[in-house]
């Protein structure tokens, strides 16, 4: 006896071997991105989120304001510890003040507002000189020739206890 076989019936077999076979793979491909998606997104933001943060302010101690020279216009230096996403790094720099009459202070950021170099006071001209690019900016930090189109910036400051504090981006 021959045994005969449907065409339907053989492919109605060949249907049941592989849908069981398709819906694994499907199910391992689902519970593989989910996976993916629980895992990664605080990997992900654990790898990159310190490289998005945006600079804080921190007030720093210059010393007495006794000390500066009424009338004239100081270098003053400041360093300290900064975290840099992973790092912990020196944030090494300095500020300019200027005592004006009636005890005023004003307190200049020592970046060049063309490519951020640091400017230097010439106190027998009484400008402030980029040496990059030759930028001037005069004693009220306002640019007066080369390629700076802006003034310095003028640094929030207080006097606490007698110190000057100011506040600066880390």
């Amino acid at each position: 006896m021959s045994q005969h076989q449907d065409p339907q019936e053989t492919n109605k077999n060949a249907v049941t071997r592989i849908n069981p076979e398709r819906r694994t793979f499907i199910k391992t491909i689902a519970l593989t991105g989910v996976a993916a998606v629980v895992t990664g997104v605080p990997l992900v933001s654990y790898v990159i989120a310190p490289s998005l943060k945006k600079g804080t302010g921190k007030w720093i101690d210059f010393g007495p304001v006794e000390d500066l020279e009424p009338g004239g216009m100081e270098m003053l230096s400041y360093e300290f510890m900064v975290k840099d996403g992973w790092l912990v790094l020196p944030q090494r720099g300095f500020v300019w003040a200027k005592t004006e009459a009636g005890g005023k202070l004003r307190v200049f950021s020592s970046t060049c507002t063309h490519l951020a170099c640091n400017v230097i006071w010439r106190e027998e001209e009484e400008v402030f000189v980029c040496p990059c690019h030759s930028g001037r900016f005069d004693a009220s930090g306002v640019n007066i020739a080369g390629p700076p189109t802006k003034p310095l910036a003028v640094l929030e400051h207080k006097i606490e206890e007698g110190n000057i504090k100011v506040f600066l981006t880390v």
